[in-house]
């Protein structure tokens, strides 16, 4: 069944890869910096309300602040991803054979997760913040974890891993970021490299070979799921928790520059489904409605 939709030879590439340059995070990470307010926990025009009037007359450590439970609700967001993606993979290996390399690739990247997950809630803890947890995690994961098909949940893993990547090839580069949120976006980014290159090549060759009909619910489903990741980065509660103004949630999803960078964390992902037909002329018009492609 799975040799039918990737090649061994590629599945071999990236678990050569794997073995070559795995990261623990416990070992690799400096974990004695202080989670104090000195440092951006995520680039500055990331957070939800720069450049908005209220930005402006927020103080430097009010401002810190915003970009740490911001960072936190986006880690979150993370983990209960990663968590039902390894599920999937989990469900998928229960009649793999050992003798195909699905089943070292597939233990491969459930492990890297673990990490991940670890490492973020690692992150969370010693920040000091609250656990945010995303908004209908459960009703959302069911759908996720019982009735999306592989070519879907493939969709919903590339979305996942390019919007954060982009947070994560961000945070590594600026020199204002906390050095742990760096490190851990490098790692991230690296190990989540191998993975995105798995979905690529998964759908690449699997996407031209299926129905319509699956085609049509996958479409769909794929923008649903970027939607949805991008919606649950940055949690409510945020603005409750710090005191900040009852009209400040109406103010980040008002904010123009919050538009743009949707836009930009999803361009990456826009481009591949474009070049695979995913996103076709039919499509692309409801992925520009939600501001999502330009």
């Amino acid at each position: 069944m799975f040799r039918e939709q990737i090649s061994d030879q590629y599945l071999q590439h990236i678990i050569d890869a794997s073995r070559r340059k795995s990261f623990d995070p416990y070992k690799e990470i400096d974990w004695s910096v202080p989670f104090d307010y000195s440092y951006f926990y995520m680039p500055q025009d990331m957070v939800s309300l720069y450049g908005t009037k209220l930005w402006d007359q927020m103080t430097r450590e009010q401002r810190v602040k915003l970009s740490m439970h911001e960072a936190c609700s986006a880690l979150a967001t993370t983990i209960w991803f990663e968590n039902q993606l390894s599920f999937k993979l989990m469900d998928y290996l229960i009649n793999v054979s050992p003798l195909d390399p699905h089943f070292y690739w597939m233990q491969i990247e459930v492990a890297d997760e673990c990490r991940h997950s670890m490492m973020f809630g690692e992150a969370i803890k010693r920040c000091g913040v609250p656990w945010y947890e995303p908004r209908l995690s459960s009703l959302i994961a069911f759908f996720s974890k019982y009735l999306t098909s592989r070519v879907a949940m493939m969709l919903s893993t590339l979305a996942a891993e390019d919007v954060t990547g982009y947070l994560n090839s961000r945070t590594a580069q600026d020199p204002e970021c906390h050095p742990v949120m760096r490190e851990l976006s490098k790692i991230h980014m690296i190990e989540e490299a191998r993975h995105r290159g798995y979905a690529h090549q998964f759908l690449k060759q699997n996407w031209p070979r299926i129905g319509k009909f699956r085609r049509s619910m996958a479409q769909r489903y794929g923008l649903l799921a970027t939607r949805i990741i991008i919606w649950q980065l940055v949690h409510p509660d945020i603005y409750k928790n710090l005191g900040l103004p009852a009209e400040t949630l109406e103010i980040a999803k008002n904010n123009p520059h919050r538009v743009r960078i949707r836009r930009e964390m999803s361009k990456e992902l826009v481009d591949f489904l474009t070049e695979i037909d995913v996103v076709d002329e039919k499509v692309a018009p409801k992925w520009r409605a939600a501001g999502l492609m330009g």
